[in-house]
Formats: structure tokens, sequence, C-alpha cells
């Protein structure tokens, strides 16, 4: 890659990567708030997406062994966050669901990251947003054409916050 065009990009994700982690705050208060821990978090957001999935399926996944997946369900049914419901169709199978606590839950880190992301846009004017949407839909579609897996292979170099 050309020196004049590295520059440009090594700036452009050393600011991205600082923009993905405004939320972080933000986030950890609100689990913190709930004593939802990070691979809580993962497992709440996962069933959240594909509701009455089951343990295997919850571990494939999220890439975890079934066993540590069913600890952290275990922890989340006690505090009433999650639910197990036995498949109508199957009755081996058991569907994780969130309970009505677990989708406020859910809700509660959604509106506190939206309220923040709205009080950080809203100081720019329609015209940036405008410019800044438009770039942010580029991003999500140059996204599109890149395989994940280029995260994982050897360049020697790392990103870094």
């Amino acid at each position: 890659m050309g020196e004049k065009r590295e520059e440009p990009l090594q700036e452009t994700i050393r600011l991205y990567v600082r923009a993905v982690h405004l939320l972080d705050t933000v986030r950890l208060q609100v689990w913190e708030q709930m004593a939802i821990t990070f691979p809580q978090l993962r497992i709440l957001f996962r069933i959240r997406a594909q509701p009455g999935i089951d343990l295997r399926g919850l571990a494939t996944d999220l890439h975890i062994t079934a066993s540590g997946a069913g600890q952290q369900v275990d922890k989340l049914v006690e505090g009433g966050l999650l639910s197990r419901e036995e498949d109508l169709v199957d009755r081996r199978r058991i569907r994780l669901e969130l309970t009505e606590l677990g989708q406020e839950a859910m809700g509660a880190i959604s509106r506190a990251s939206r309220s923040y992301l709205e009080a950080v846009f809203g100081v720019l004017s329609d015209a940036q947003l405008g410019r800044l949407a438009r770039l942010l839909d580029q991003v999500l579609a140059a996204s599109a054409h890149v395989d994940p897996q280029v995260a994982f292979e050897d360049d020697g170099e790392s990103v870094e916050s």
C-alpha cells in the first residue's frame, strides 16, 4: 500500500476504534447495575436474536462449551432474566427465552446506548450527520465484501485502540 494511503488509513482505523468504544462506559455501567457479566450479556443478546434457541445451539453459536453455556444460563435463570421452556414438538429439547425482566434489561441497555449517542450526535449539524450517515453506510457496505476471518490472519501487526 502506498505511503500516502497508509497514513490516512491508519488514522481512520485509530479514530474508528475510539468511536466504537464510545458506548463501552455506558454499557458497562448498565451491566454493573444489573449485575450482568459480559459472558451473560452475550447469551442474552443471542437469545434475543434467536428466541427459543437450545443450549447446544447457543454454545455452538457463541463458540463456548455446552457446560460453560449451561453454567451461565443457570445464573441467568436464577436471576430471572431467562426461562427454560419445553419444546412442544420435541420434548427432549429445552428452549431458552428471555423473561419479561430479561427483555426489560435488554431494553435498558439499548435505551442507555441510544440516549448517549443522541447526545453525542446531537452536537453535529444536519449536514454533518448526513455526511457521517453516508460514510457509515459505505463502511457497512464495504464490510459485506470482506471476510471477518481476515482479522485472524497473521500479518505481524495488530489493531490497537
